[in-house]
């Protein structure tokens, strides 16, 4: 690989949220670091909104994340083997998913949600973020065979995600980091929550 390529950062955003909350946190991994980062909108979201986001169930979703992480590995200036992903709620969920498929360098989620394998093709009227045994949830055996970085990020007066669900992710490997952004909701609506955040992505991203 060229001695000019650098580390790729793909984000993944949540669910009935978009690409918009992730560009400014883009704009300084790449200032920071100088890493290539790609953030979009999944189908129902944001840009890509002309179909209901509940059309699409988390099997479609995985593709056009599988889909995002290829187009960033095969940019020129990008090395393949320093991309790592970020995620939250859904995308988080999604982000430990595509590390069963793609041969992501490091791992970042926050609040991640949970599904069982069962509901991998429902659309989400008929699925809920709930705990769930390893046995029964890829995202969580995707993390025990993992073998790069992982930090798990909680917010720590999440109303959305179980704090049971957070702590299956961090327990399903050994090593697995764990921070908690202090009086943080699920949304990072307040900006010292924000900061705190955009904190912790750029330390993981330094690392890529």
């Amino acid at each position: 690989m060229a001695a000019d390529t650098t580390a790729g950062v793909l984000f993944l955003h949540g669910w009935n949220s978009s690409k918009r909350g992730y560009l400014p946190r883009a704009a300084a991994v790449s200032a920071d670091c100088g890493a290539e980062c790609l953030a979009f909108d999944l189908s129902g979201h944001g840009e890509n909104a002309s179909a209901r986001a509940d059309s699409f169930s988390p099997s479609q979703h995985l593709e056009e994340a599988v889909a995002a992480y290829d187009e960033l590995a095969a940019r020129e200036n990008v090395d393949p083997q320093r991309i790592g992903v970020c995620g939250a709620s859904y995308g988080g969920y999604l982000a430990a998913l595509l590390v069963g498929r793609r041969p992501v360098a490091s791992l970042m989620v926050r609040a991640p949600a949970l599904y069982p394998d069962a509901n991998f093709e429902l659309p989400p009227a008929q699925r809920r973020t709930e705990l769930v045994a390893a046995a029964d949830a890829r995202p969580l055996r995707n993390l025990a065979a993992f073998g790069g970085p992982v930090l798990v990020v909680e917010s720590e007066r999440d109303e959305v995600i179980p704090p049971g669900v957070v702590a299956a992710y961090v327990a399903s490997r050994p090593g697995i980091r764990h921070e908690v952004i202090p009086g943080a909701a699920h949304a990072i609506s307040e900006p010292a929550w924000n900061e705190a955040y955009l904190a912790l992505i750029l330390e993981w991203a330094r690392a890529l």
